[in-house]
């Protein structure tokens, strides 16, 4: 007969680390003008919690996060808007599950000794949470701006290879 603790010693539990966690959004307006409201997202119930795990951050627009899909109830690793998330908190994460979905998305490579927990880190987490509100407000702002219109906008002729030669001469007898 097997010991248990011989078991379970046998079974390695993956190590935590830290992550940013948020809740999905609640309602989220969508249509044309935004007239229709939706609750959650297409893969995420509203107020579901999903890891931060990555980001496009050129882009300032998308992140990927790892959370339990709203019809399978299994862990997904999806890109979605920044725009989705709220209530953003850095913790650190035990659930083995969601660990072996970082575990996929940070493949360990045999060469270097580089996996998920050299990446997330409790100051990646910090920085996670402090960055995406940012980018939010980015969002909002552009969204309050007013847009110009046909009449505003004043096009420019071509230049010509004369008036090219103009301003390139006027140039020369300047200096």
């Amino acid at each position: 007969m097997m010991d248990t603790s011989a078991a379970s010693s046998a079974v390695e539990t993956p190590k935590p680390c830290w992550t940013a966690v948020a809740n999905i959004i609640r309602e989220r307006h969508y249509g044309p003008g935004g007239a229709e409201i939706r609750l959650g997202t297409k893969h995420f119930a509203p107020g579901a919690k999903v890891y931060v795990i990555d980001w496009y951050g050129g882009m300032c627009q998308r992140i990927i996060v790892v959370g339990l899909h709203r019809k399978s109830r299994r862990y997904i690793t999806l890109t979605i808007d920044v725009r989705l998330v709220e209530n953003l908190r850095p913790k650190v994460c035990y659930d083995p599950t969601a660990i072996a979905k970082f575990n996929e998305h940070y493949p360990s490579n045999s060469r270097s000794n580089y996996n998920y927990t050299n990446y997330l880190t409790k100051e990646f987490a910090e920085t996670v949470c402090q960055s995406i509100p940012l980018w939010q407000l980015n969002y909002k702002a552009a969204a309050e701006t007013p847009e110009l219109s046909a009449d505003e906008i004043e096009f420019r002729r071509p230049r010509t290879l004369l008036s090219r030669l103009q301003v390139f001469l006027s140039f020369i007898f300047k200096n």
